[in-house]
């Protein structure tokens, strides 16, 4: 599974597309062999309705799943770009502060934002992600010996101890988000009525074999690609659908790249 999972995400639909088509085909050509089609017609008014049902019942099911994993991810990515605003907000106080905690300052936010750029993103890509409390707690000992020398300076101070909080707050979430995982029971209704709709499928027999083959074998699909994307969205970091560490390079760039700040009027 994290072999496809690494992929490109047209591969993987193209993968799991034939995976499902064929092995829902190849079932409906075992029961044929063994179930002629005038035996299956027979019964095709109470296998339509039975099948409706269940049909319609794992619809429900699937569309439930995938709008709440699709709302997990969003909050994923927000939590992200919550994070990254966050330390440019600090890197702009950072400016009002008196020296030498104004560069100390900065230095910790540009560690912070390039650790997770340059190693947490991808820890958490392949699973190998340990949370440290390293680089969070560089910027909160600025803040803590820091001793504004007027009330601009603990203005800059107030504010920055509001933002750090909240920094910390979408750090720990994204934590959450990448270690949670989908409860197995979900998975378990998804694969077994994933099963029993399309084994319904062969309660059903028309007189020429490929058309039967060619709809069972697209309906099949379109199950498969909906499992795909409920397997990559509930995964926020791994996968081939993934949280964007953009809003952090983007974060980095714009520390890096600011001019050295003047020293605040006293």
């Amino acid at each position: 599974m994290d072999t496809l999972g690494n992929l490109p995400i047209t591969v993987q639909a193209l993968i799991v597309v034939s995976v499902f088509a064929t092995l829902t085909v190849g079932g409906l050509y075992l029961v044929r062999q063994r179930i002629p089609p005038h035996v299956l017609r027979e019964d095709h008014d109470v296998a339509g309705f039975t099948f409706g049902v269940v049909g319609a019942f794992y619809g429900v099911i699937l569309a439930f799943v995938i709008v709440a994993v699709w709302q997990r991810f969003e909050r994923a990515n927000e939590t992200a770009q919550r994070e990254a605003l966050a330390l440019l907000n600090l890197y702009d106080l950072s400016q009002g502060f008196d020296e030498p905690a104004r560069t100390a300052m900065q230095a910790a936010l540009r560690q912070y934002t390039s650790d997770v750029v340059n190693r947490e993103w991808t820890a958490m890509a392949t699973y190998g992600y340990r949370q440290s409390m390293r680089t969070e707690e560089r910027i909160w000992r600025v803040l803590s010996t820091y001793t504004p020398s007027g009330p601009r300076q603990q203005t800059f101070l107030d504010k920055s101890i509001d933002q750090v909080a909240d920094l910390s707050d979408a750090r720990q979430l994204r934590f959450v988000y990448y270690s949670e995982e989908l409860p197995s029971v979900i998975w378990i209704v998804i694969y077994v009525g994933c099963l029993i709709t399309l084994g319904f499928g062969y309660f059903f027999g028309t007189r020429v074999f490929r058309s039967q083959a060619i709809m069972i074998a697209t309906f099949a699909s379109l199950i498969g690609l909906t499992i795909l994307a409920i397997s990559e969205l509930a995964s926020p970091y791994q996968g081939a659908v993934v949280v964007s560490d953009e809003p952090f390079r983007y974060a980095l760039s714009r520390m890096t790249s600011a001019p050295p700040a003047l020293a605040p009027p006293h």
